[in-house]
């Protein structure tokens, strides 16, 4: 029995030994494969290179409180050691690949050339450089090889010259954020290219880009994939387009585009009674200095129910506010001033307790307590 025992023993104890190496194994091939390919590693260190960090280089934490405090991600980046542990990097852990390059904030300076190490990373997927400073770099043709790109995000950052053609490439764009570079020059061609081939985009932020050529006609060419459509000061200016066909829309801000200055810019009432009627999902509607001089007040009823900010200062708006707008059971923000033709009253007691921000300055709409 004792010889029995001791063959079983031994018996179990090489199957646990043949388990052991044969998980260690696969542990082993698995931790390969999830160490960055080397020329890619090589790349981004070069990359690195390439800028200098400096503390103005990000915004200050007092100008944009929500967002992350700005920090040097790249000094994690050392030679010799795995990439995809480096912080803002992102790998295919089948591959070895970086599909992402995160580095919003990283206090980085200097110029982004077409030659740069960044446009080695075919396989990224996701590319965000926003709130850096690149030295008003062009913004690089080069960018429109990332053909894999879903994410690109460069707000804030310094760039501009001439929005090139090639961005027009990058088809499987779902989210595109180019704002705040206010030197960064669109016209009426290229956006149309880019109108007709993102086909998938959802979100598009292009506030403070000069748009001044760009015909608003072009508007009506965008995918009616888009949930969230930012286009504030962009020189805009003529006859408000028709984006009713843009029926999945929840935020959409063109403030301060087809103004009273904007060369005779305006809505036309049958075009807002569109917007209202078809894009019933808006939850965030922002048209402040945009004339809407010849539109009745009256339009406004028809806005989504699911209603959480309506601005609309200084858009010359005449005659009486309907007042069951601030009845909405979600509206938290009606910002109404400047708009000193615009009659009517509110009383407290209707007002949801959702409202945070209410304001009537320079209006002819006073406020009863009950």
């Amino acid at each position: 029995m004792g010889s029995l025992a001791r063959f079983l023993s031994f018996l179990l104890f090489h199957l646990y030994f043949h388990a052991s190496s044969s998980l260690s194994f696969s542990f082993n091939s698995s931790f390969s494969a999830m160490l960055c390919q080397h020329d890619q590693s090589l790349a981004l260190l070069q990359f690195k290179k390439t800028f200098s960090i400096r503390s103005d280089a990000s915004p200050r934490e007092s100008d944009f409180p929500y967002h992350p405090k700005p920090y040097p991600k790249t000094e994690s980046w050392k030679e010799g050691t795995d990439c995809c542990s480096w912080d803002g990097i992102t790998c295919d852990f089948e591959t070895g690949n970086v599909i992402g390059l995160h580095l919003s904030n990283s206090l980085l300076f200097g110029t982004i050339y077409s030659n740069n190490p960044l446009f080695f990373l075919l396989h990224l997927q996701s590319l965000d450089l926003s709130y850096n400073d690149f030295n008003n770099s062009h913004l690089s043709p080069q960018f429109g090889q990332f053909l894999n790109l879903t994410y690109l995000n460069l707000s804030s950052s310094n760039f501009g010259g001439e929005f090139p053609f090639e961005i027009s490439y990058l088809s499987g764009l779902v989210s595109l954020d180019l704002s705040r570079n206010d030197f960064l020059i669109l016209e009426t061609t290229i956006f149309n290219k880019l109108a007709q081939n993102l086909t998938q985009l959802q979100e598009l932020d292009l506030n403070f880009v000069n748009m001044s050529l760009v015909a608003p006609s072009s508007l009506m060419n965008l995918s009616s994939s888009l949930t969230s459509l930012r286009l504030i000061d962009c020189g805009l200016h003529g006859k408000f387009p028709d984006i009713s066909h843009l029926s999945k829309l929840v935020t959409i801000d063109l403030s301060w585009n087809f103004g009273i200055d904007s060369y005779g810019g305006f809505i036309e009432p049958m075009i807002f009674e569109k917007l209202v009627r078809n894009l019933t999902m808006v939850r965030d509607l922002d048209l402040s200095m945009v004339n809407m001089s010849i539109v009745a007040p009256s339009s406004l009823m028809n806005l989504s129910s699911s209603l959480s900010s309506l601005a609309l200062g200084f858009c010359e708006l005449q005659g009486k506010f309907p007042d069951n707008i601030i009845q909405r059971p979600n509206l938290q923000l009606l910002d109404l001033w400047g708009n000193e033709h615009l009659t009517g009253s509110l009383t407290r007691h209707n007002w949801k307790n959702s409202l945070r921000h209410l304001d009537l300055s320079w209006t002819k709409i006073p406020v009863y307590l009950d």
